[in-house]
C-alpha cells in the first residue's frame, strides 16, 4: 500500500484512485498528516487481498505515472465513496476524470455533516488567503473574497489576496463554469486544491466548479 488513495497492483502498476485525495504520509523523516495512517491503513484492509473491479478514467495516467482507477469491491462497493464516507478522504474534481463526481461529493457530505474523520481535524480548517505563505504549499483548503479577475494567455486568475490566486485554465472555464459562474468579484469563497508558489506569489489551481464552496 502507498497510501490512503494509491495502491500496487498485483502485476506491480501503481494505481491512483479518481475523485479522491487522501492526507499525506510523512516523507524524509517529516510527520506525516493527521489521520494520514489511518487513511493508509483503511485502504489496505478494504482492498489487500480482494479481487477488485477496477475502471479506468478518460486520462488514464496521472504525471507519476500512476494509473487512473475507479475500484469497486467484490460487493460492488465504491472503495473511494468508503473512504469519504469515513472522512478518510476529500472528494476532489480533475478534469476529465469527473463521471462519478455527483457520487463521491454525496459521500463526502455525509462526513462532512457528521463531522467525521478530516472534517473533524483542526488542522484542515480553511486558511484565510491573506494569512498564506510560501510554507503553505500542497493540497489545502483556503478562503477569502474574490478581489479581481484578471485574464492570462492559458488562465483566468482571480485574486484572493495581493499574492494568492485562483487559476482556472480558459478549456476548464469555458466547458464547466462559463455561464454560470460570471459575477464572480466581491464573492466569498473556500477553495480546496493545491497551492503551488512561483515568482512570489501563490496559485491554486481551480480545474471544477466543484473544487469551490461559496459562502454567500
Amino acid at each position: 500500500m502507498l497510501d490512503g488513495d494509491s495502491f500496487i497492483l498485483a502485476d506491480g502498476r501503481q494505481a491512483r484512485l479518481i475523485g479522491v485525495n487522501a492526507p499525506e504520509l510523512g516523507k524524509d523523516g517529516a510527520p506525516g498528516q493527521p489521520l494520514a495512517e489511518q487513511a493508509r491503513n483503511r485502504l489496505s484492509q478494504l482492498i489487500k487481498g480482494q479481487t477488485l473491479a477496477l475502471s479506468r478514467g478518460r486520462e488514464r495516467q496521472d504525471h507519476y505515472g500512476r494509473w487512473l482507477v475507479h475500484a469497486r469491491l467484490p460487493d460492488g462497493a465504491s472503495v473511494e465513496e468508503i473512504l469519504l464516507r469515513e472522512g478518510l478522504a476529500w472528494a476532489i474534481a480533475i478534469p476529465p476524470n469527473v463521471d462519478r463526481l455527483d457520487s463521491l461529493l454525496k459521500a463526502e457530505t455525509e462526513a462532512r455533516a457528521a463531522g467525521r474523520g478530516v472534517w473533524g481535524e483542526v488542522a484542515y480548517a480553511p486558511k484565510p488567503a491573506s494569512d498564506l505563505t510560501a510554507n503553505d504549499t500542497g493540497f489545502r483548503f483556503i478562503e477569502g473574497t474574490i478581489q479581481r479577475r484578471a485574464r492570462g494567455r492559458h488562465v483566468i486568475y482571480f485574486d484572493l489576496a495581493p499574492r494568492v490566486a485562483l487559476v482556472v485554465p480558459h478549456e476548464d472555464w469555458k466547458k464547466y463554469f462559463d455561464g454560470k459562474s460570471t459575477n464572480l468579484v466581491g464573492r466569498s469563497v473556500v477553495a480546496r486544491g493545491w497551492l503551488t508558489e512561483s515568482k512570489g506569489r501563490l496559485h491554486l489551481r481551480v480545474p471544477h466548479p466543484a473544487m469551490l464552496t461559496w459562502r454567500d
